[in-house]
């Protein structure tokens, strides 16, 4: 008998989830439950696209564990990868000795990524590796200041938070930040600064850069421009095809360090198996996480030869560990042979077809947008006017979640993301954006 998913047997969040979240409030970062992220249920246990929680609830996966889990919860081919250098090491410490795992997956970083990036380093996470880059640009150029975007999230770290401007939140209470970082706006098409309409605009926000450089900080007293090549936090901003081509060519102009960071969009996440070849521009600098190690902690900073050849003070005790490289081999290995970036661009075609209906069927989904499986859909109160709706967007996702679908929280900001691991099912997709777009719809009325 085919087992039928979602399955909701006790109303979400029930008894188990209820009581396990009590004790994890007593005992638990506060933070963590202030911040509105946190769904109420407690997750006991996932495999492919289906998470199962302590009260026997099945739920269709929209989160990935926040973009990680690209090749699936517990991904057989991963596990067995990690459980066969357990038996061999677990730890030892890239400052100790070499170890095969780590020393293969910085060579199968400088054969998959674009460019010619070829030294990495390896870290824990993301912001881990968003610090290395900040150190890693200082030390080689030789300059202080650095250009991020409006709406940018590079991480909590003191550093990677300065260069972030999504949320004021994240900084609140924590100021002063790293100095002389400077952020320009990134070309939010729905929103737009400037209050043109793409296509068909001048694009002020090129403009801008160069009036910028020209009037507030000179173009060689700044280390790097960074970016994320499409915007996560902010609910899958792409930008213009002409923008990252432009920085590109700033950064060239002026001995500038490109970096990009494609923690939240690598590794198939976009249709591509990184977000960059969309735009046809490769970096200097770029950070990797989430999705690189099937689900295990694992991040890494990749650069070209001339760059990252440096003699400087930075390590990780933890970085590169033996077992998450493994896991990291494994999934790249993956996402290769099972094409995930190709299957990832069909399924996000057909969710866009059926989030477009809905978009166009109500009147609080204002913008819908993204690529591949990272779809963004930008919730308002007053699609005219634009007015956006964090209440609406959480009520969207409570209803969501008590029929079956997982999302997640946005710090009480009104997007939504559609983040589904990439090895999900055509039947299982359909289903899940048939739930969402059933509670858009009940939320609209």
């Amino acid at each position: 008998m085919k087992e039928e998913i979602p399955d909701i047997i006790n109303e979400p969040p029930a008894k188990n989830s209820l009581e396990l979240r009590k004790k994890d409030e007593e005992y638990g970062f506060a933070t963590l439950f202030l911040s509105g992220k946190q769904l109420p249920i407690a997750i006991k246990r996932g495999k492919g696209a289906v998470l199962e929680d302590v009260d026997g609830n099945r739920f269709i996966d929209f989160t990935s564990g926040i973009a990680v889990s690209n090749v699936g919860h517990c991904n057989p081919y991963v596990i067995d990868a990690a459980k066969k250098q357990m038996d061999d090491l677990i730890h030892i410490s890239q400052h100790i000795a070499h170890y095969e795992t780590h020393t293969m997956l910085k060579e199968k970083l400088a054969e998959i990524t674009p460019g010619d990036l070829k030294r990495s380093f390896l870290c824990n996470s993301g912001g881990e590796a968003i610090e290395a880059l900040i150190k890693v640009s200082k030390f080689y150029s030789e300059r202080d200041a650095f250009l991020g975007f409006t709406g940018a999230f590079h991480g909590q770290s003191v550093a990677a938070m300065s260069l972030s401007a999504s949320s004021s939140g994240w900084k609140f209470g924590f100021q002063p930040l790293l100095p002389c970082v400077y952020h320009a706006p990134f070309p939010y098409c729905y929103r737009c600064p400037f209050g043109e309409e793409y296509p068909g605009c001048s694009f002020q926000c090129i403009e801008f850069l160069h009036k910028f450089l020209d009037t507030v900080i000179h173009p060689y007293e700044i280390a790097t421009i960074i970016t994320e090549p499409i915007q996560g936090e902010k609910g899958a901003i792409v930008p213009p095809p002409e923008f990252l081509p432009e920085l590109r060519k700033i950064c060239d102009e002026n001995d500038i360090i490109f970096a990009l960071d494609e923690v939240q969009t690598g590794f198939g996440r976009t249709g591509k198996m990184f977000a960059c070849e969309h735009f046809g521009v490769a970096p200097d600098l770029m950070a990797l996480a989430k999705g690189i190690a099937g689900g295990f902690p694992l991040g890494a900073l990749v650069g070209k030869e001339e760059i990252m050849n440096q003699e400087m003070g930075h390590g990780s005790t933890f970085g590169g560990n033996p077992v998450s490289c493994a896991a990291a081999l494994a999934a790249i290995d993956f996402i290769l042979k099972e094409k995930l970036p190709e299957r990832a661009e069909k399924l996000g075609k057909f969710a866009f077809k059926i989030l477009k209906e809905v978009k166009e069927d109500t009147e609080i989904v204002g913008d819908l947008r993204g690529k591949g499986l990272l779809i963004g859909l930008e919730i308002v109160s007053d699609k005219d006017k634009k007015t956006p709706s964090g209440r609406l967007a959480e009520k969207i996702r409570e209803v969501a979640m008590k029929n079956g679908v997982l999302m997640v929280g946005q710090f009480g900001k009104n997007n939504i993301r559609v983040i589904p691991p990439l090895v999900i099912s055509e039947e299982l997709l359909e289903k899940g954006l048939n739930i969402l777009s059933d509670a858009i719809k009940k939320v609209d009325s």
